[in-house]
């Protein structure tokens, strides 16, 4: 079925127009249906009536000067347009067309990777619609000078605005007039950026709107001063945003352990910069989330983190197991805690003495001893004893551990328990030893064999008796692998339905493809031609394939050679010619013979290869073969 289906929808591609006019366009790297590079341009030109071919020469970077500047006098808007977006376009035609009277023109102008000169820019602001003027503002190559111009108006749109605050080359002294003239939406985008100027941010504290203050009070580049402003405010929000961020001093927050609402209080234990003696007011706060959130910060001092755990909260005494600072002996005397949640986390510590992990391996909860059996510092006598344990989670948390030194024949054990969650659990560990491995391999689960397959310890032998698995899932996991040896890929290659699966892989051995070349499906053989680790003479052989789709993959692979493609430019079918003409490989000859093919679409696919002489996209350039595209 999934074979059925894949097949499907590649036919399904091959057989509609769409497909051919993409398979020229992204063999040469273009847009599929205009030859403007701007995608912001490309919706204006579907269902439209346009001369197709004399768009791709206006775009082609190998245009001629010459040709350029007669194409900037066509009358059709669409040509002008590619041709306004063309990297090498000449300063004199950017400046012709920024007076162009259609403002889209001027609009694609200004999405050129290479803006024209400071002057035309000058002019083309006086004089453009507001469009064009958003496009520069948001445009990281617009000059300066351009960029002050933009912010002076006198058309101002909330858009516009916000690209200047967007743009990463807008001046300091126009990002710091945006905090003062820009609507909500723009001064909360500044209040989020690191790039204010201190007036700049001095302006945004005083802000009148809550979300703009309350986004600055998160701003790691904010003032110091001006967070202490912040944390004055009237609303919470914005003082609890100033008790968090990393910029507060110690004396903006010794005010704030004293705040009304326990969440500022709370967020002021959090923050690392907190002083001693103002955590160890926290620590005895009235409110649990105030202590729990002191109880945590790294800084506290490991005699509060020892009284924090005899706290009555279940919170507080987690998160002092969670606490790197907290000493050796507190963490150990929380293993008698009734709270399970704490028992947990401290199961899972890395620095517990011996004592204590036998302890816990002892806990009436399953989740504790879970929690214990995959600890990477598990001590070595204590996994014998929790591989027998009573719960299937315990076992399988321990196969699962591959970070302790756990004795091989605890794993040889655990690789015939009765239970498949610990079997498969351990299928995926890659410290088992090979042998127990392969036992696992013939196991009765599926899932067991499926997560083996996954496992980068198993051995070439196992992998290879995997593979004569009938099981898709198993099939599929193994070809997720990088290190598949060929005799078990050919193995796979029998199975029918991983055959376009290895077709589309990039990392299918040339050798496998090659196999798959000879497929009955042409759909399969299509997408064996469309892969770039195809072997140059299965290339050659397929590019004379009875199915013009696997013709036309050929002359799209980028490893096609000149010679092949030249063979290929005599095709009956438009489809491969058009693939032939969009090649990099196809050399000057080839390229001016499929200038004059009947079919305008190879003649468009000519017109957008930047291999295509000056010559040819010259007589191109004439062609007023008009189609609609979509």
């Amino acid at each position: 079925m999934q074979k059925k289906q894949i097949a499907a929808g590649i036919l399904t591609l091959q057989l509609s127009h769409g497909f051919f006019l993409k398979a020229a366009a992204q063999a040469s790297e273009l847009p599929a249906h205009t030859g403007v590079t701007n995608q912001n341009t490309i919706h204006l030109f579907d269902s439209s009536p346009i001369p197709a071919i004399k768009m791709q020469v206006a775009a082609n970077p190998n245009c001629p000067v010459d040709v350029q500047t007669k194409l900037a006098s066509c009358p059709n808007s669409f040509v002008r347009m590619a041709l306004a977006e063309n990297p090498n376009l000449p300063e004199s035609l950017q400046a012709q067309l920024a007076l162009d009277n259609d403002p889209m023109v001027a609009e694609a102008l200004v999405h050129n990777q290479h803006l024209p000169a400071l002057t035309v820019l000058t002019k083309l602001v006086g004089q453009a619609q507001p469009r064009v003027r958003e496009a520069l503002a948001a445009n990281p190559n617009t000059p300066r000078p351009i960029l002050e111009k933009l912010a002076q108006g006198p058309i101002f749109t909330e858009y516009l605005l916000l690209s200047l605050a967007k743009n990463p080359s807008t001046p300091e002294e126009v990002r710091t007039r945006l905090t003062k003239m820009g609507d909500r939406l723009v001064r909360t985008f500044l209040a989020k950026s690191p790039r204010l100027s201190a007036a700049g941010f001095n302006q945004l504290a005083g802000d009148g709107d809550l979300g703009v203050r309350a986004m600055l009070a998160t701003n790691s580049a904010c003032p110091p001063a001006d967070l202490d402003l912040l944390s004055k405010d009237a609303n919470s929000i914005v003082r609890e945003s100033v008790a968090l961020n990393p910029n507060t001093t110690a004396a903006t927050l010794s005010r704030l352990t004293t705040d009304e609402r326990s969440e500022v209080r709370a967020a002021t234990a959090q923050n690392p910069n907190c002083a001693a003696a103002d955590l160890a007011k926290l620590v005895h706060d009235k409110n649990m989330l105030v202590r729990a959130q002191a109880a945590g910060n790294n800084t506290t001092a490991a005699s509060l983190l020892d009284d924090l755990s005899k706290d009555e909260s279940c919170e507080v005494r987690c998160a002092v197991a969670l606490n790197a600072n907290t000493k050796d002996a507190t963490l150990a005397s929380l293993v008698d805690d009734d709270a399970i949640a704490v028992q947990e986390i401290v199961a899972s510590s890395k620095r517990l003495p011996s004592a204590a992990y036998t302890k816990l391996s002892t806990s009436k909860s399953a989740l504790v001893r879970m929690t214990l059996a995959g600890n990477h510092s598990l001590p070595r006598a204590l996994a014998e004893a929790l591989s027998k344990d009573d719960d299937a989670r315990v076992r399988a948390a321990l196969a699962r551990n591959s970070g302790s030194e756990i004795e091989s024949t605890v794993f040889a054990r655990l690789a015939s328990d009765n239970d498949t969650l610990v079997r498969e659990a351990l299928a995926v560990n890659a410290k088992v030893e090979p042998t127990t491995l392969t036992t696992l391999s013939k196991d009765e689960s599926v899932t067991v064999q499926t997560a083996l397959a996954k496992n980068p310890s198993v051995s070439s032998s196992t992998l290879l008796s995997l593979a004569n698995s009938d099981c898709n899932a198993i099939r599929n996991a193994l070809l997720t692998r990088g290190d598949l040896p060929d005799d078990a890929i050919n193995k796979l290659v029998a199975a029918q339905e991983v055959k376009f699966l290895l077709a589309l892989r990039h990392d299918t051995p040339a050798a496998v493809l090659a196999t798959l070349s000879s497929d009955t499906d042409p759909a399969l053989r299509a997408a064996v031609a469309a892969n770039p680790g195809l072997g140059y003479d299965t290339l050659k052989a397929l590019s004379k394939d009875s199915s013009q789709y696997v013709r036309a993959a050929c002359a799209g692979n980028r490893n096609a050679k000149a010679p092949l493609i030249a063979a290929l430019v005599g095709d009956k079918e438009a489809l491969v010619r058009a693939r032939a003409a969009a090649s990099q490989a196809a050399e000057a000859d080839s390229l001016s013979r499929l200038a004059q093919d009947e079919n305008p679409e190879v003649r468009r696919a000519v017109a957008s290869n930047p291999a295509t002489p000056r010559e040819v996209l010259a007589a191109l350039a004439g062609d007023n073969s008009t189609w609609l595209t979509k």
